[in-house]
């Protein structure tokens, strides 16, 4: 993995030319399956699939579930930390479906896998990069965060909702969920969608600035669905998120790092 960054304990982002498999439970590949309903798994990270064994903060990976015996969800989180009350993979009975995530490692290197559904699963993690460890200071470095709930309309956390069709939603990011106040020019956040009326799309872009005509997270009637998304952050430290779709929907926000300014 070539290094982006530079020697003096700044975070940077470490980007491979493809992903490497760290674990697959249907072969015993990092750990044991099937996870079995509310339980979880320890993966070793650090040392493996190209990540460093040392001075690694955080890991990208693409973690998929498959053959969900029924619905729920997987949290990620760092081994060695109490499991955050978010979830970064949401998944119906027998779909297979992955989400890229942003994950600290613990102590020991290693991450965990939390299995939030009634039923077993299997779970495939790709590890796709590593953020050096040290302070973040230098301009465009990269500063993962636990998991932590920033927007949830459902219970009226950070915005209202539900959001009409074609309508939108202001949220502030800044100084919220471990991202400081100032100095931010961009946040890395788990969006999901919850119980969309309709067939749609979500666009997310920052505060002040005219929408673009791209989507972050596409989804269907009834389908809850997550995504990571990288987006700037406007002048007043906020982001808008769009509901393209002709019904109503809910959205929640997991912020898991921040980028510097400069």
């Amino acid at each position: 993995m070539p290094a982006v960054g530079d020697d003096q304990g700044d975070r940077g982002a470490e980007a491979g030319d493809h992903g490497q498999r760290i674990m697959d439970t249907r072969i015993g590949q990092g750990a044991p399956g099937p996870v079995p309903s509310m339980g979880s798994v320890s993966v070793q990270v650090t040392g493996q699939g190209g990540v460093p064994a040392t001075g690694v903060s955080a890991v990208a990976v693409n973690v998929t579930v498959a053959a969900p015996t029924a619905a729920g969800y997987i949290t990620v989180w760092p081994s060695g930390t109490s499991r955050q009350d978010t979830s970064n993979l949401n998944f119906q009975a027998g779909q297979d479906i992955p989400n890229l995530v942003l994950v600290p490692v613990g102590a020991d290197g290693k991450i965990q896998l939390y299995n939030g559904s009634p039923g077993t699963v299997h779970l495939i993690a790709d590890v796709a990069g590593y953020i050096l460890g040290g302070t973040p200071s230098a301009p465009g470095a990269v500063a993962p965060l636990p998991p932590a709930r920033i927007l949830d309309t459902r219970i009226g956390q950070g915005a209202t909702g539900p959001v009409p069709s074609t309508g939108s939603i202001s949220v502030q990011v800044t100084g919220q969920g471990g991202v400081p106040a100032t100095g931010v020019s961009a946040v890395a956040l788990n969006v999901t969608v919850a119980d969309p009326a309709a067939a749609g799309y979500i666009t997310v872009w920052p505060s002040g600035t005219p929408r673009q005509e791209t989507s972050n997270l596409n989804f269907q009637a009834g389908q809850n669905i997550p995504n990571l998304v990288i987006v700037p952050v406007g002048p007043d430290g906020k982001i808008q998120l769009y509901n393209g779709s002709p019904g109503i929907v809910h959205l929640i926000a997991d912020v898991a790092g921040y980028i510097l300014s400069g």
